[in-house]
C-alpha cells in the first residue's frame, strides 16, 4: 500500500506562514541545498493541498511544475469554488479524508501540502504515515499553523535528524 506524507517547513514555533500567507521568511533562507527534498519528493505520485497554498504556488511559480523533482505528479486541491480542472490539477470539495483513503490505494506516494485544514484531519483518521518536517530559524510569534487540535494523541517514532543548510529536518515514522 502506498504511503501518505507530510513534506513541509515550519517556523520554530510552529507556523507555515505569517496571518498574511506570506512565507517569504521561508523563501529567503540562504544557503538550503539545490536538491533539498528530491529524493522524498520524487516519489510523489499526488498531492493534496488546500486552495491558498495552490494559489500561492501557481502565483509565485506560474510556469513551473508545482513538484519539480516529479513534473508528472497530479495535484488534487481542496476547495469549495467552481474552478476548471487543469492536466494535472483536479479541483475537488471531496472531504480531504475520504480523497486521502481513495489515493492511498492508487499508484504512488501522496504528498500532503498545506496546514492544519488539511493536515489535521488526516492525523485524526491514522492516515499519516511519514511525517518530513523542516523547522526553520525563525520564531514568527503568530500566523497560519501547522497543527491544529486533535482529541487523541497520535504518536511517531523519530527516524532521522540531520540539517538541510539552515532547516533541521525531522523525519517521524506513524506508530502502527
Amino acid at each position: 500500500m502506498n504511503k501518505i506524507i507530510f513534506y513541509g517547513a515550519t517556523s520554530l514555533d510552529g507556523y507555515l506562514a505569517t496571518p498574511e500567507d506570506n512565507i517569504d521568511w521561508l523563501t529567503q533562507l540562504p544557503d538550503i541545498p539545490a536538491d533539498a527534498g528530491v529524493q522524498v519528493l520524487s516519489q510523489m505520485t499526488s498531492a493534496i493541498m488546500g486552495r491558498v497554498t495552490y494559489d500561492f504556488v501557481a502565483k509565485m511559480a506560474p510556469d513551473a511544475p508545482f513538484n519539480p523533482a516529479n513534473p508528472g505528479m497530479h495535484n488534487y486541491v481542496l476547495t469549495r469554488e467552481n474552478r476548471q480542472n487543469l492536466p494535472l490539477t483536479t479541483f475537488t470539495d471531496t472531504d480531504v479524508v475520504t480523497l486521502a483513503r481513495q489515493l492511498k490505494h492508487a499508484d504512488g506516494n501522496v504528498w500532503i501540502v498545506g496546514g492544519s485544514s488539511v493536515l489535521t484531519p488526516l492525523l485524526a483518521a491514522d492516515l499519516v504515515d511519514e511525517l518530513y518536517l523542516q523547522l526553520a530559524p525563525i520564531v514568527l510569534g503568530q500566523g497560519k499553523r501547522l497543527w491544529g487540535e486533535l482529541a487523541a494523541p497520535h504518536q511517531f517514532t523519530l527516524m532521522q535528524a540531520h540539517t538541510l543548510g539552515p532547516l533541521a529536518e525531522l523525519v517521524y515514522q506513524r506508530r502502527n
